[in-house]
């Protein structure tokens, strides 16, 4: 007997969890898990995602459709009740007297009809109705989802795109200088006539080259900042004012992913809003069925008037009236629109199963390019070490006199370059988590 209460304890202890369980999937399913983007650690970062979902006017009109969407449900519903309004009339009558004699008729009188008109919904016609602007509310939610996922992996990516620049810029920048001071170095070689022309020419040709990369860097740059400016809902005359974190200072501490179950897609909105597409294509073809069966109506009247003098219910006039009105012939309407639903609904399958498809292809896609990237970036962890080592044998060489120093500068802007291109690979890794992010639906 004492098993009873224990399991009742047991159960109810066990009940939060799986309440706040519960709740974590439906918001999964309307939202996207925002707070994934901490494992880059980044306050300003955060900062601009939690702006920009407020104040970009993607998400604000989505946000903003979702209330429309709500009143054409509210629309529907309210055609499942009956219609009652009222009148005020002025009448103008001129009866025979030999057709009604002695009668009190007035000639001038007011009338106020009050009118009632209801389509009685025994098929459930009207309530299927009502289902179809709640599946196109629930679309909304998905809209609005969409537009939260793309505004935040577009702000993100956009950030990481100017932290690296911000790292690449310095280092071109060194790059720039060191080839303008070997080309000083090397004029004045060329003027004791230790190099030729061509060799001097390639030196100068080697600091514009720099320069150019330098402004390219710069260009891109800009972009970038005033797409966050955009994002984020700010004016883009202020993009000098965007903070942005050092790239060697942001990290990514989170689980890079490997492999995913092939229910991972059904958190895309697109998967979702087609899902809805079937589930209200469904509702067309029953609709369409119900079409062949009659209809009943109801029409009621109540009239009070001034007609014969006194204005109450003893010269009232009521009415009240119940029919069924069934279709005889419309030239094949209903069967071609019955038709039709069936085509669409196999329209919307069709578009389920490419989309579906699709964004598997979407995922494996971006997980096979993550990983590979990180293949990369290890590897230009160890081409690095290796420049590393060459540029100290160079020093070491140059120290020694037996490398000058136009060897030492240019050992050095190679060192530079292997660094830039590890940085631009891990830019690349972080790139890709939001790419496998947004292949997702917003689920990691």
């Amino acid at each position: 007997m004492k098993k009873f209460p224990v399991l009742f304890v047991l159960i109810f202890l066990a009940m939060p969890a799986f309440c706040a369980n519960a709740e974590q999937k439906t918001n999964m399913l309307y939202d996207i898990n925002i707070k994934w983007f901490e494992n880059f650690n980044d306050e300003i970062l955060m900062k601009y995602l939690y702006e920009a979902l407020e104040n970009n006017k993607d998400v604000t009109i989505a946000r903003k459709n979702i209330l429309k969407y709500r009143q054409d449900k509210n629309i529907e519903l309210s055609k499942e009740f009956p219609y009652i309004g009222v009148g005020a009339n002025y009448l103008l009558l001129k009866v025979p007297q030999l057709a009604i004699p002695d009668n009190d008729i007035q000639t001038n009188s007011f009338a106020l009809p009050f009118l009632t008109v209801w389509e009685i919904d025994y098929l459930g016609k009207k309530h299927d109705s009502v289902k179809k602007a709640r599946l196109d509310m629930e679309n909304s939610l998905f809209d609005w989802k969409s537009s939260r996922l793309i505004v935040s992996v577009d702000l993100a990516s956009a950030y990481f795109n100017v932290s690296n620049l911000n790292k690449q810029i310095s280092l071109q920048q060194k790059i720039y200088n060191l080839s303008e001071e070997i080309f000083k170095r090397k004029k004045k070689m060329f003027e004791f006539g230790t190099i030729s022309t061509s060799e001097l020419n390639n030196s100068y040709d080697l600091v514009l080259s720099a320069k150019n990369d330098l402004n390219v860097l710069e260009k891109q740059k800009e972009a970038f900042l005033t797409q966050i400016a955009y994002l984020r809902g700010i004016s883009p005359y202020n993009i000098n004012d965007i903070d942005i974190s050092e790239f060697d200072k942001i990290n990514f501490t989170g689980t890079y992913p490997v492999s995913f179950k092939g229910d991972v897609i059904l958190n895309r909105p697109d998967i979702l809003k087609l899902d809805c597409e079937i589930k209200k294509a469904k509702l067309d073809i029953t609709i369409a069925k119900k079409d062949f069966l009659p209809s009943i109506n109801v029409f009621g009247i109540l009239t009070f008037s001034t007609i014969l003098q006194s204005f109450n219910w003893n010269t009232a006039l009521a009415a009240l009236s119940v029919g069924a009105t069934q279709t005889i012939f419309d030239g094949g309407k209903k069967i071609f629109n019955l038709k039709k639903q069936k085509i669409k609904y196999d329209i919307a399958l069709e578009n389920y199963l490419k989309t579906d498809i699709s964004a598997l292809k979407e995922v494996n896609d971006t997980l096979y390019s993550l990983k590979k990237d990180l293949e990369t970036y290890k590897n230009n962890k160890e081409r690095l070490e290796i420049a590393r080592s060459n540029f100290v044998n160079v020093f070491k060489s140059y120290d020694k006199g037996v490398k000058s120093y136009v060897d030492y500068m240019a050992e050095n802007s190679s060192y530079i370059r292997k660094e830039s291109e590890l940085q631009n690979s891990k830019n690349q890794n972080f790139i890709n988590l939001l790419s496998v992010y947004k292949a997702t639906g917003g689920a990691l």
